[in-house]
């Protein structure tokens, strides 16, 4: 089992009421005449099919990607309650794809899939439309920052879209990016907190003290046991 295996149970998935990040990420593809009707798309990361639920309503067939088998079950299981039959699924890391069909459009979504300027390269190779929904650099969660410092590590958020920016400018590539804030707020019993944080720690090569994990956790602890973790994100979509 990989570690985003582990994810999977707890891991965002479809929902037919968009949520207003979502809506606003939709409406800003559409103001760029991003039209995705009866179109071929590639998703790499598609995880559990948050997105690809949604545009598998409209393309004419999604190759979704991931190298999460818990994942995809997941979201062939959602697939199937829409009727939806025009997803096919590859359990496959992007390192290993081969891309061999050229897509109307790629799609890679809050997937660390592209590390290198390889990475990079065939994503921008395999399709007309590219486009990348990361993090920006910016993450405030209180929680994570004080369980790193107390492992006697200093938490950096990710900044893919600072790597795939760099990598478009080096390539003099025309492209889109359009920042965005979400708040999220999410309230866990001790032992969901546990496992949750635990897992964030692991995912970043830090093995969980357990001792150290419950006491800071219960720090946070309401008076009901619960904790609430409040994190403000910010990413970037770029589009070229």
């Amino acid at each position: 089992m990989t570690k985003w295996d582990k994810k999977a149970k707890n891991y965002s998935r479809y929902n037919e009421n968009i949520d207003s990040f979502e809506q606003r990420i939709f409406k800003t593809l559409n103001s760029l005449h991003v039209n995705f009707k009866n179109k071929t798309l590639l998703d790499v990361g598609c995880g559990t099919g948050v997105y690809t639920l949604h545009l598998a309503k409209e393309c004419l067939h999604i190759e979704g990607l991931d190298s999460s088998k818990e994942m995809l079950e997941i979201l062939k299981k959602d697939a199937n309650k829409l009727n939806l039959k025009n997803i096919n699924t590859s359990l496959i890391g992007w390192e290993e794809f081969k891309c061999e069909k050229d897509y109307d459009f790629a799609l890679t979504t809050m997937s660390p899939a592209l590390k290198f300027d390889e990475d990079i390269a065939k994503f921008s190779d395999c399709a007309k439309t590219k486009i990348y929904l990361g993090w920006a650099g910016k993450r405030d969660i209180r929680i994570i920052e004080a369980l790193f410092e107390a492992h006697g590590k200093v938490y950096t958020p990710p900044n893919g879209a600072l790597k795939i920016k760099k990598w478009l400018e080096k390539n003099n590539k025309f492209y889109h990016m359009i920042p965005f804030d979400e708040k999220k707020i999410r309230i866990r019993n001790f032992d969901e907190a546990v496992e949750n944080f635990s897992w964030h720690l692991d995912i970043r090569g830090i093995t969980p003290n357990k001792e150290i994990l419950m006491t800071i956790l219960n720090n946070f602890c309401d008076k009901n046991g619960n904790i609430t973790e409040t994190s403000i994100n910010h990413m970037n979509l770029i589009i070229w």
